[in-house]
């Protein structure tokens, strides 16, 4: 009883470890989209370049104000783009949670400047200690080697079949994150007014007044990319179970890096918002996700290639 009371809690403990990685990497996921290329707000004002500027007038370190007006606003478009790389891939590796340890120290030393750029933004509605635990939580990652919990690095040091076993799974969340997706891209009131799962305002008008609504943005679907996210998920499911034609698996993950890399290129698209309003949205969240898959499936289908080469020959 001891034994299996170890064992439960253990593998308890496994989970929240890597449920917390992953959240962690949602975190990062869902501040993609509006960090918007080329321009990421210098020529509106808005975005990213609005709470890097405040540094100018609201900054608590004079060290990194003028690392801010010296170095980051004359660079500022060059800036952009390292910034949405850098949190494109920390989203990208804590979701399937390779190199964790590493990604986990660099989440964290990433969230420093952010804490220093918004700590006394002028409008002054962010709470400094969610940037706080933010840097703590990546802290606890690089602590727990999380990526050994329902995350690439522990299935890598299993070996093959436990890569085999994995890459189904990862073929069966691309086919249901596709199948939802191409739900939501054909019906708007998916979620309904008050918790738009894809929506991109602030809040809803009700009774003169405005309403917070709790928005997650982290993917926008249009029923091309859902559909190949189904197939190429599929593909990832029926090579991992069939040895006689394992390539699959490496197809579908090969098709998860060319559809990234594309939409990567489009950089921007148009997002319809619920008062019929246009708004121009970055690719990025996308970009992490797709991307999360395909390096999952080229990975895992390369691992899991020896396990069904032993299979024939058996």
């Amino acid at each position: 009883m001891r034994a299996r009371a170890g064992d439960v809690d253990q593998r308890a403990s496994g989970w929240v470890i890597g449920g917390a990685r992953i959240l962690a990497g949602l975190l990062w996921l869902a501040n993609l989209h509006w960090k918007v290329p080329p321009a990421f707000g210098e020529d509106s004002g808005g975005g990213l370049f609005k709470y890097s500027e405040s540094v100018t007038r609201n900054s608590p370190l004079a060290p990194f104000t003028w690392v801010t007006e010296e170095l980051i606003l004359p660079n500022f478009r060059f800036f952009g783009w390292v910034t949405l790389v850098v949190e494109l891939l920390l989203a990208m590796l804590l979701l399937v949670g390779y190199r964790t340890r590493v990604v986990a120290l660099v989440g964290a030393a990433w969230s420093v400047p952010i804490l220093l750029s918004v700590i006394y933004y002028d409008r002054a509605d962010e709470w400094s200690w969610s940037y706080l635990m933010m840097i703590g939580l990546h802290l606890v990652l690089f602590a727990t080697a999380a990526g050994r919990h329902l995350g690439l690095d522990g299935v890598l040091e299993r070996g093959n079949d436990a890569a085999r076993r994995a890459l189904s799974i990862v073929g069966a969340v691309a086919v249901a994150v596709g199948g939802l997706g191409l739900y939501v891209a054909r019906s708007v009131a998916f979620a309904g007014a008050e918790a738009a799962l894809l929506g991109s305002d602030a809040g809803f008008e009700s009774d003169g007044g405005i309403t917070r609504r709790w928005e997650l943005k982290f993917l926008f679907f249009n029923p091309l990319w859902a559909l190949l996210t189904i197939v190429f998920g599929a593909a990832l499911v029926i090579g991992a179970r069939n040895a006689r034609v394992a390539w699959l698996a490496l197809a579908g993950g090969v098709g998860f890096v060319m559809i990234a890399v594309v939409v990567f290129i489009m950089s921007t698209f148009d997002y319809l918002r619920d008062d019929g309003q246009v708004q121009v949205v970055s690719t990025a969240s996308n970009v992490a996700v797709w991307g999360a898959f395909a390096l999952a499936g080229v990975v895992l289908a390369r691992r899991s290639s020896a396990a069904g080469t032993d299979d024939l020959d058996q």
